[in-house]
């Protein structure tokens, strides 16, 4: 019996109409589909000595990369000969690419650490330029605004100095006070 005809009989022994019997069928072979897929991934894995290796490649990538050696011969390859020619790179030389990383989180960008809580009136440049969404040309701002016009009577005064508003004020507020 052909599988149209078999198809017929199911739709009429469950009483489906038309784009009942569609969407059911539609529905199966997304799940036949997806089964099928997950067969594939399951075969195409790697075998797990393969991915040792790479990780044992990052790891020694990684030591080399944080590892300063300039006055270090270079290491030798396998077969005694230097590592320039056994096709390895010295630790000094390995090219570490940055292209199409996201920069970091704006208030570490330039600085040792994250945000402290700060005096307004006598924080530096560099511990102003901690505060999320501070850069250097708005820590002058504010310095400059502190020498012209005096001390901050408030934290929320600091909305006076030129690019700083209501959602800077907001996002650095937890660390600012004023004596």
């Amino acid at each position: 019996m052909p599988l149209s005809r078999r198809l017929y009989r199911l739709q009429t022994r469950l009483a489906l109409t038309g784009p009942e019997a569609m969407a059911l069928l539609v529905l199966a072979g997304a799940l036949a589909l997806g089964l099928g897929v997950r067969q594939l991934q399951g075969r195409a894995a790697p075998p797990a000595a393969h991915l040792a290796a790479a990780d044992a490649t990052w790891a020694a990538l990684d030591a080399a990369a944080r590892t300063p050696t300039p006055d270090v011969a270079p290491a030798a390859g396998s077969d005694g000969a230097p590592a320039s020619e056994a096709g390895l790179a010295p630790a000094d030389s390995v090219a570490i690419p940055t292209a199409g990383f996201a920069d970091p989180p704006r208030a570490r960008r330039g600085a040792v650490g994250g945000p402290v809580r700060m005096n307004l009136n006598t924080a530096d440049a560099a511990l102003l330029q901690r505060l999320p969404r501070i850069g250097p040309a708005l820590a002058s701002r504010i310095i400059a605004y502190r020498q012209e016009v005096g001390p901050f009577r408030r934290v929320e005064d600091v909305v006076n100095v030129r690019g700083i508003g209501p959602k800077t004020l907001e996002d650095i507020r937890p660390w600012l006070y004023v004596e």
